[in-house]
């Protein structure tokens, strides 16, 4: 199952978002409403999907998720602090360092011939009704890759190479992550690919799941407040 797991997250995601079609005329079908609608429920079904894939392999390999980083996001005793405010913390500190170190490498790819070219803004809600969708697809895209990405394939990546060190298992889980994202183009795969690192860099520091999920989750839901 470990390596069902592996094989899932490594080949399968990534290449099923790589031969997705990128023309113009294929992206143009989701100015309609109701595909938009399909594809968004089919994509959050599909994540949680391999969530529970994830789930189960952790259990089989004796670890649960504790064994991927999911302490308690509330201190039973209170005495000992509240954790939660500490891992919101994290995330919003993350956010706005991130989010600056980006746009600036955003820009130098844009001196080089590398714009973000847009393909974004097909994909973020237009009225109501899809911003009722987009909540939950986000949570959905928080919770979910960070257990995948960074949770389960760094750990299980950092032992299949038996070393101590943490640089395999970013750059191989780092480019995975980029290679789901590649309908935003090059440019957009380059600075996903760097955005990942760093939610990797986040969940070694904190030693927590929780922190990286916080902060993708509100990334994505506020994307349509910010767009490129």
């Amino acid at each position: 199952m470990s390596w069902i797991s592996l094989f899932a997250l490594l080949i399968l995601y990534p290449l099923m978002s790589s031969i997705q079609p990128s023309d113009q005329s294929a992206l143009d079908l989701l100015k309609d409403d109701f595909v938009w609608m399909i594809g968004m429920i089919t994509t959050i079904i599909f994540q949680w999907i391999l969530f529970l894939m994830v789930f189960g392999t952790t259990h089989l390999e004796k670890t649960g998720l504790a064994g991927i980083g999911f302490q308690p996001f509330i201190e039973r005793d209170i005495s000992r602090g509240g954790k939660a405010l500490l891992y919101v913390g994290y995330a919003l500190t993350f956010l706005l360092v991130a989010n600056l170190l980006l746009a600036g490498l955003s820009y130098l790819l844009a001196q080089v011939g590398l714009p973000m070219d847009g393909d974004l803004k097909f994909v973020l809600p237009r009225n109501l009704e899809q911003a009722i969708i987009w909540v939950p697809l986000s949570f959905t895209a928080g919770f979910c890759e960070e257990v995948m990405f960074r949770g389960y394939l760094m750990t299980r990546l950092r032992l299949l190479f038996k070393t101590k060190s943490w640089i395999p298992s970013i750059l191989i889980s780092s480019m995975a992550f980029g290679l789901c994202h590649t309908y935003q183009g090059l440019s957009g795969f380059i600075v996903i690919t760097v955005y990942g690192a760093m939610f990797a860099l986040l969940y070694i520091r904190t030693g927590s799941i929780w922190p990286g999920i916080i902060a993708h989750a509100l990334q994505d839901v506020s994307a349509p407040f910010f767009p490129q």
